[in-house]
């Protein structure tokens, strides 16, 4: 889609405020702007030009109050090579071992950095690849007498060759080692993909729990606090209804809390694919990488306040 199309197709769509956005954004990322921007000045006032129009107001980052502004602070003025190692879809397995043991974890058919190792013939009908230093790439091999092993082998390729995050500046990105990981495929027992639990863990306690809703159509958020009672804010997605509460509620938190124990801030995710059961997803360093909304505006600034 040429330029002027997906203009038209935004002024269209969303209106002026969000063309203007848009093009704002358009120029800034612009490798060479980031470039004379972060020469001339540094990479926090980059980051404030970044956030601005994502949050809705001019951050703080030196001096962070809200939820965002705390992220950027973490990604621009901190160095912790405990974030590479939890980020590692590989190394943070041993992290998960340490912590709460392996029965969670999935199967792990093979880790390697040449996709021609990989074995198609020797994997069961279904399974996932996905890269062990990246965050949503992810390719789902529903039945693999379907796939295509050299579109896959390409894609593979193709998420090696780079490098996660350097436009966010998530630094712990960095020290990955690239390689491909292919496990075992989850099922949900309502629908293709499980239902994944999302723990917003500040200082070794959950505070809020974020579910995706029809995350490959028509894809909401409902925020929970620990009570299982809905949070009146939407984040990055609009607000989604409220879904039963799960009958482990209460195990998921436990491991959630011991996984966050070393931290002020992690994400943890869980899948429920089926009662009783609960899986590993991911920590997540830096949700929305300190750029994700809120509606109200107020609600960054209180989540910031559990930090």
């Amino acid at each position: 889609m040429s330029l002027l199309k997906k203009s038209w197709r935004i002024f269209r769509e969303k209106g002026p405020k969000e063309l203007m956005k848009s093009s704002y954004l358009f120029v800034l990322e612009r490798d060479a702007v980031d470039y004379i921007i972060t020469t001339v000045f540094d990479d926090v006032l980059y980051e404030k030009m970044i956030m601005w129009p994502h949050i809705g107001y001019w951050p703080q980052i030196r001096n962070p109050r809200s939820f965002n502004e705390k992220l950027a602070h973490r990604k621009l003025l901190t160095d912790k090579e405990k974030f590479t190692e939890v980020q590692d879809k590989w190394a943070v397995r041993e992290y998960m071992r340490e912590k709460v043991g392996e029965e969670i974890l999935t199967e792990v058919y093979h880790v390697t950095d040449d996709p021609d190792t990989i074995s198609f013939d020797e994997l069961p009908d279904k399974f996932v690849v996905k890269p062990t230093h990246g965050c949503g790439w992810i390719e789902i091999v529903d039945d693999k007498n379907e796939a295509d092993f050299k579109e896959v082998r390409d894609k593979c390729e193709e998420w090696l060759s780079k490098t996660f995050g350097q436009k966010q500046r998530e630094y712990w990105y960095n020290g990955i080692k690239p390689r491909i990981m292919v496990e075992e495929f989850i099922e949900g027992k309502d629908s293709r993909i499980p239902r994944d639990y999302k723990f917003f863990v500040f200082h070794g306690e959950v505070k809020l729990i974020q579910v995706n809703i029809d995350r490959f159509s028509n894809h909401r958020k409902t925020i929970f606090n620990t009570d299982w009672e809905v949070l009146d804010f939407e984040f990055n997605y609009p607000k989604g209804e409220a879904i039963d509460r799960p009958d482990n509620l209460s195990e998921m938190i436990q491991i959630a809390e011991k996984l966050g124990q070393e931290f002020d801030f992690i994400r943890v995710d869980l899948y429920n694919p089926s009662e009783g059961d609960i899986i590993f997803g991911e920590l997540t360093v830096a949700p929305g990488s300190g750029r994700g909304w809120f509606k109200p505006t107020k609600y960054d600034f209180k989540i910031g306040e559990h930090w």
